[in-house]
């Protein structure tokens, strides 16, 4: 997060992806997405921490994301992160990275075999 929001690029990615009559469609009941749910993995990287027990701010992101996404249809979220790299030394922070990684490939392997 930048300022308690998405950075300004991605911002700009989701104007572009919520399109009217493309993306999803305006009901009396709100909102309804046209694209088919297909698993979506979101890898997310930052400096403090954000959610669990040592969250040190609000996480506005994660719940964002998700409207979002499900704005456009898009329901079976998984989210990756890496907090706190800020705390962290070049060997750390090169430990934390390389076992996201690992989540990473282990996530979708899992997804793939269940495919």
């Amino acid at each position: 997060m930048n300022n308690l929001t998405v950075p300004s690029v991605l911002k700009a990615w989701i104007d572009q992806i919520l399109r009217a009559g493309r993306t999803f469609k305006s009901t009396p009941a709100g909102k309804v997405g046209m694209l088919q749910d297909r698993p979506v993995f979101i890898g997310i990287a930052s400096g403090g921490v954000f959610t669990g027990d040592r969250a040190n701010q609000p996480d506005f992101l994660i719940p964002y994301l998700s409207v979002v996404l499900d704005c456009v249809g898009l329901k079976t979220l998984q989210f990756l992160s890496v907090q706190a790299t800020a705390f962290l030394d070049r060997d750390q922070a090169t430990l934390a990275r390389d076992e996201a990684l690992a989540t990473i490939d282990f996530t979708v392997m899992q997804e793939v075999r269940c495919s």
